[in-house]
Parts: structure tokens; C-alpha cells; sequence
């Protein structure tokens, strides 16, 4: 019987560092840059 190792990631579970930042700030900023709406999405609410 062959035994398999399973590796499963999160980047729910992982560290700033270990995803690749230098501080939970930087990480913080990165992902707010990915979920800001973009201005022409933006709808007035004139």
C-alpha cells in the first residue's frame, strides 16, 4: 500500500509572511487594492 501525503492550502490560515509580505499592514493594503470597486463600476447616488 503506497501512502500519499496531502497538502491542502488556505490563505485563510497562512501568515503575511508565508503568503510573500513583509507585514500584516502590507497584506492588508494588497488586499483592499483587490476588492476596491473600480470608478467606472461606481454607481452616483446624486
Amino acid at each position: 500500500m503506497e501512502l500519499v501525503q496531502k497538502e491542502e492550502t488556505s490563505l485563510g490560515l497562512e501568515s503575511f509572511d508565508v503568503l510573500g509580505f513583509n507585514s500584516q499592514e502590507q497584506l492588508e493594503l494588497e488586499i483592499s487594492k483587490l476588492i476596491k470597486i473600480r470608478p467606472e463600476l461606481e454607481t452616483s447616488r446624486e
